[in-house]
């Protein structure tokens, strides 16, 4: 301990500064604490109240001020500016996407009152027009008007109003926007130069207008409904579920009926969550609906947090974040990770109102009497529909009884920071005096609340959910020599961090029957497989079966849920270890696997025939691959490119298994190579090949299949598109179109109908639908459709 190096930035000495504390405090055995001893202990050690109140006073110095020219935690015109002539400059360049991304900073940092704060909005409407993303462009007009914006400038965003409504097919709306724009005009009496410009475009917009088509609004979405309604026993849960309790299970969850693939089994919105830092690759999200790709609504005070909208800010500075505000800006939740969600947990609770105890319990005077009459309640009851929704979340497990010791002081140090923040930093205990229908002295109102901080500890960390959504990005490896991206994919992005008590009650599989989904915050789970009446409902709550070894699963699941993993998968041995499979070598005599693994005491021998397996060979095999791929990449011409490329993979083939992960990944290469030089057929082909490879590892409905299918329909789109005249035009018509069905089918299952993608998919699907429809008689049409399943020509 004496020799660690103590950084200078204070957020960095978190953890340093936990294993300090926690390793002094380990010299006092706290196994047998409640939570409440454990607070009243930490709560009154001056000590460490005087250690991190100077942290927290550090980090409100360091981060709670402005950074830089272009950073500041609080609001700042300076810095507002500056992002404003950023997206300007680009918005002249036509770089139209990054002058948006600048224009969201500068309305990010503009004080709300001040005169940057409008024209910041202003200018990002039009981006927001020049993008198509016309709803959002009139909801920024309309802040920008709502925030007074310059009169002399108003007839202009008028105008831009009339646009967006036009744009949309609302004729009558757009003829409002022109009359309030002339009016707002004339008002002005604008110069003869101006006033003729003015005129001009009104012109031209007016024009526009009488070539529009008045169009049908789309519907909302609307999502699916849990299989035979929901549970009144069982909230959130499906009708076809139950709720049941053993001595060797706990809680768990059982299929009343046979279920389906597809079936709606949960739909739950979160009892609390937080949205998680976003990267370079990420839009905004929503921190009070979850909603991503959202165009950023900001916090009145901080430049920390944004909405979709000013009705979910009012509803965030509600529950949470008049007093989160304060640590925003302090920087303090990126640093503490599951912490932050903890103090959500706590503060929506406060929010909602802490339920009265059973009118059973004894008189409730301190804090321990009250978590007593918490947990003295039936924790099968309790998901009952009418029952208090704390009561859920408060009964979850913590496995503070198994936790390492230094662990749980570290969470009973970081409970204790939190609770000296809300109480030095807010005005939240004078807030919770009334938010908890017993009386408790001021001692005991803070013991609570830092207990129940530690107990949402424990309980995230077995029980959180991560909610994942895609998005949209640009494959790196698939940059041509022009510098621009060839494909774009999707990728899957953890957006918030959320606790669901309900599907909580699911216990582990290595190889789960169920897969989640995300609408915004509210997690929708759906049947994974067939599942027979009296069978467990299984979620996956680490590594899956397909990506890790059973040694490695097993690991994961001890350290952060405290158990050893004795699912299906985990103790059939012809199974546990079949990850192996895809990083096997292909036998030199038979082409079967061959696991040179020391986990696998280091065999060298071909499983299938026994044969040995001479890896020098392999390695110089792979040699030549490789220097064949540096030759590609230097190749003068894409055919040449293309030919080196697929010599090399040939050379790969000889030497790993067929399902070999780099195998895969060198296909996928050669394939975005062909399809970029347009052989789009030798493209399609080495896409096949995966599929069969991913459906192997993963499954026949996997989300990986999903994205290799919308992939596969991507490539065979650009096929018929560039080659009408091909004799195999209609074949290959036929053979999109099952593809784009099955991959709709996969997309809808593994993210839900409501992502944009599942619409994109659709739309191809028609487009392909609409030619096949030219190409083929009546009865060959209604045999396609009712095909739902696809067949590979390999």
């Amino acid at each position: 301990m004496n020799n660690i190096k103590i950084p200078e930035d204070c957020s960095q000495q978190w953890e340093i500064l936990l294993l300090l504390l926690s390793a002094e405090e380990k010299k006092i055995d706290r196994t047998g604490d409640s939570e409440i001893d454990t607070m009243m202990y930490f709560y009154r050690n001056e000590g460490v109240r005087k250690i991190l109140q100077h942290w927290l006073r550090q980090m409100q110095n360091s981060y709670a001020k402005k950074i830089n020219d272009l950073d500041t935690a609080k609001k700042c015109d300076d810095v507002s500016l500056l992002w404003r002539q950023r997206g300007n400059e680009k918005f002249r360049a036509n770089l139209v996407e990054e002058s948006y991304r600048c224009y969201c900073e500068s309305v990010i940092y503009a004080l709300q009152d001040g005169p940057m704060y409008s024209l910041a909005l202003a200018n990002r409407s039009a981006a927001l027009l020049r993008m198509k993303r016309f709803l959002e462009c009139l909801e920024d007009i309309q802040l920008a008007l709502d925030s007074g914006y310059p009169q002399e400038q108003r007839h202009k965003l008028l105008l831009r109003r009339a646009d967006c409504y036009m744009e949309l097919g609302l004729c009558e709306d757009a003829r409002t926007a022109f009359a309030a724009a002339s009016e707002h005009a004339t008002a002005l009496k604008l110069a003869p130069l101006h006033a003729a410009e003015f005129d001009r475009h009104l012109k031209i917009l007016k024009a526009k207008l009488e070539s529009i088509k008045v169009t049908e609004k789309e519907n909302e979405i609307s999502l699916p409904t849990c299989l035979h309604g929901e549970n009144d026993d069982f909230i959130a849960a499906s009708n076809a579920l139950e709720l049941r309790r053993s001595d060797s299970c706990g809680r768990y969850v059982v299929a009343r009926e046979g279920l389906k693939r597809g079936d709606i089994l949960f739909s739950e919105e979160p009892y609390a969550w937080v949205t998680l830092p976003r990267d370079n690759l990420q839009g905004y999200s929503c921190e009070t609906c979850c909603q991503t790709e959202v165009n950023p609504v900001p916090c009145t005070s901080c430049s920390r947090s944004v909405y979709c909208s000013t009705e979910c800010r009012s509803r965030a500075a509600e529950l949470f974040h008049k007093w989160e505000c304060t640590a925003c800006q302090a920087n303090i939740f990126p640093t503490i990770g599951i912490a932050h969600l903890a103090l959500r947990v706590l503060l929506i609770s406060a929010g909602k109102g802490f339920p009265s105890v059973p009118i059973s319990a004894t008189e409730t005077t301190t804090a321990s009497d009250l978590f007593s009459a918490y947990e003295n309640v039936d924790n099968i009851t309790i998901y009952k529909k009418d029952s208090p929704p704390f009561y859920r979340m408060f009964n979850l497990i913590t496995n503070f009884e198994k936790m390492n010791s230094s662990d749980y002081i570290q969470y009973a140090l970081t409970a204790i920071m939190l609770t000296f923040y809300l109480e030095e930093y807010t005005s939240f205990f004078e807030f919770l005096e009334f938010r908890i229908p017993h009386n408790l002295s001021s001692l005991h109102l803070r013991i609570f609340a830092a207990s129940v901080l530690l107990r949402a500890m424990g309980q995230l960390v077995c029980n959180g959910h991560a909610a994942l959504t895609l998005t949209l990005c640009e494959d790196e490896d698939s940059r041509m020599e022009n510098g621009h991206a060839s494909t774009i994919s999707e990728r899957e992005v953890r957006r918030a961090t959320a606790i669901y008590p309900s599907a909580a009650m699911m216990n582990h599989s290595c190889d789960p029957n169920i897969i989640n989904t995300f609408y915004k915050g509210r997690l929708v789970v759906v049947c994974g497989r067939e599942i027979g009446a009296g069978g467990e409902v299984l979620n996956c709550y680490g590594p899956h079966r397909s990506r890790e070894p059973a040694s490695h699963r097993r690991t994961a699941l001890r350290a952060q849920y405290m158990f050893t993993c004795t699912c299906s998968v985990c103790v059939d041995a012809d199974r546990r270890d079949f990850v192996y499979l895809f990083s096997a070598y292909a036998c030199q005599t038979c082409k079967g696997p061959v696991i040179c693994n020391p986990d696998i005491n280091g065999t060298t021998h071909c499983i299938q025939c026994g044969s040995d397996f001479k890896i020098e060979r392999a390695m110089e095999t792979l040699e030549r691959a490789k220097e064949l791929l540096s030759d590609s990449r230097q190749a003068g011409t894409s055919a040449e490119r293309c030919e080196k490329a697929h010599s090399a993979l040939k050379l790969q083939q000889l030497v790993w298994h067929r399902h070999h992960t780099s195998l895969r990944e060198s296909a996928d290469k050669v394939a975005r190579l062909y399809a970029d030089f347009g052989d789009f057929s030798r493209s399609v082909e080495l896409i096949k090949q995966n599929i069969q490879s991913l459906e192997y590892q993963y499954g026949s409905f996997s989300a990986e299949v999903a994205h290799e299918l919308r992939k596969l329909s991507n490539v065979m789109l650009e096929r018929i598109v560039s080659t009408p005249h091909s004799l195999d035009y209609r074949e290959w018509c036929l053979e999109t179109h099952k593809i784009l069905k099955k991959a709709v089918q996969l997309t809808e299952l593994n993210y839900g109908s409501w992502e944009s993608l599942v619409k994109r998919l659709k739309d191809n699907e028609e487009f392909v639908a609409s030619l096949v429809n030219d190409n083929r008689n009546s009865d060959e049409v209604d045999s396609v459709h009712q095909n739902f399943h696809y067949n590979l020509k390999i």
